[in-house]
C-alpha cells in the first residue's frame, strides 16, 4: 500500500515526490516529520487556510514566529523547545541568541552545534531541530494567470508549479514572468523569465518562489489590424509573442474586396514619435521580400482602392484604433 501524502512530506527520501496540492488545516496538522536522529515527533502546527506544503521539509527556511524542539544527543540537559523571535534569532541555554531566520533545518543544526563548540560547552555535539509550528506568508500571483490571489507557502516552490497553484496562465498571457522578492533585510529583487505556454523555459525551471515573493504575469502585446480588412480589431500577440504583417492580416481574416492591398501602412510610437511605414504586403505574402515585424502597440491600416495612402491620416487611424475590440489572435 502507498505511504500516505502526509507521511511522505516528511519521508521524501522513502516516498515519491507527492503532487502539489493545497492542503486543508485537518490535513496538515497530521502533517509528521522525521529530524536527523531519525525519531518521529509530534505534529506540525500550522495556521488557518489552505498552504501548499513542500515536497521535502528539509527546504523549509526558519523565519520569526517558528518555534523548534531542540536535542543534543547524549546531553539531555540541553532539550530545549526554541523559538525564533522578531530579530531571526533563537536564545539557546548557556550560548545566548544564535540566528536562524533564514536557515534550514540542517543549517540551523550545524550554527547550533557550531556555537556549543565555540562556548566549549560539547565538544562534537549532535544537534536536531524538529519544527513544531510556523507561520504562513502568502505569494501573490497577479496578473493573466486563471486564478490569480494569495498562496500560502510553507518553503519555497519552483515558480512553473506556483504557475499550476494559480491554474495556470491565460490565453492572453505574455512571453514573460516577473518575480519580486524581498531579502530579510528588506532589499528588493525584481527577476524576469521568459515563458512561453507549453515550452519549456530553462531559467524558470530552475526559479524558486519564496514565501513573500510576488508573482506577475503580464498581458501579450497588442497590434491593432484596421481598415479594409474582413475583421478589424486589436490581436493580442499570444503564445509566442511576435507576428509580423501577413500574420496579423491573417488574423483579421484577410483583405476585402475592396482593399488596396500593395501598399499597407503601419504606424509605430517610438519614444513619443509617431512614425509611419508603407509596405508592400503582396511581396511579403509571396516572399518576394522579408516578412516586416510587428511589436506591441503597431496599428496597421489597409487603405481602400482608389485612396492614396498620403490622405490617410494619423487622427483617422489613431481613432480608428481607440474603438477597436480587443481579439485574442495567435502567434507563431
Amino acid at each position: 500500500m502507498a505511504a500516505p501524502a502526509a507521511v511522505c512530506a516528511g519521508l521524501s527520501a522513502l516516498c515519491p515526490a507527492p503532487s502539489a496540492q493545497r492542503l486543508p488545516p485537518a490535513v496538515n496538522s497530521n502533517l509528521e516529520q522525521t529530524p536527523s536522529g531519525g525519531q518521529t515527533r509530534r505534529p506540525l502546527q500550522p495556521a488557518n487556510g489552505p498552504v501548499v506544503l513542500p515536497d521535502d521539509l528539509s527546504r523549509v527556511r526558519l523565519a520569526p514566529g517558528y518555534t523548534v524542539d531542540m536535542e543534543v544527543f547524549g546531553i539531555p540537559e540541553l532539550t530545549q523547545t526554541l523559538a525564533v523571535d522578531n530579530t531571526g534569532a533563537v536564545v539557546v541555554p548557556m550560548i545566548g541568541a544564535v540566528p536562524l531566520a533564514g536557515k534550514t533545518l540542517r543549517e540551523a543544526e550545524a550554527a547550533i552545534a557550531a556555537a556549543l563548540v565555540d562556548k566549549e560547552i560539547v565538544n562534537a555535539p549532535t544537534v536536531t531541530l524538529t519544527l513544531t509550528q510556523f507561520t504562513l506568508q502568502g505569494v501573490t500571483v497577479s496578473g493573466e494567470v486563471q486564478t490569480p490571489g494569495e498562496i500560502r507557502l510553507f518553503a519555497p516552490r519552483p515558480l512553473l508549479r506556483v504557475l499550476a497553484d494559480a491554474g495556470g496562465v491565460t490565453t492572453s498571457a505574455g512571453g514573460e514572468i516577473e518575480l519580486r522578492h524581498r531579502d530579510l533585510d528588506g532589499a528588493e529583487s525584481i527577476r524576469h523569465f521568459p515563458y512561453l505556454r507549453g515550452t519549456s523555459s530553462p531559467e524558470a525551471d530552475r526559479a524558486l518562489v519564496y514565501p513573500g515573493d510576488t508573482v506577475f504575469i503580464g498581458r501579450a502585446g497588442i497590434v491593432y489590424v484596421l481598415g479594409a480588412v474582413t475583421r478589424p480589431g486589436g490581436y493580442l500577440m499570444v503564445n509566442s509573442g511576435s507576428l509580423n504583417l501577413p500574420e496579423a492580416i491573417g488574423l483579421a481574416e484577410g483583405v476585402t474586396l475592396v482593399s488596396a492591398p500593395k501598399t499597407v501602412i503601419v504606424v509605430r510610437k517610438i519614444e513619443d514619435q509617431m512614425h509611419t511605414y508603407n509596405l508592400r504586403l503582396d511581396k511579403m505574402s509571396h516572399g518576394a521580400i522579408p516578412a516586416f515585424q510587428l511589436i506591441d502597440g503597431d496599428m496597421v491600416y489597409v487603405p481602400t482602392s482608389g485612396v492614396k495612402s498620403t490622405l490617410v491620416t494619423y487622427s483617422a487611424i489613431l481613432s480608428a484604433a481607440a474603438s477597436a475590440s480587443i481579439i485574442a489572435g495567435s502567434g507563431r
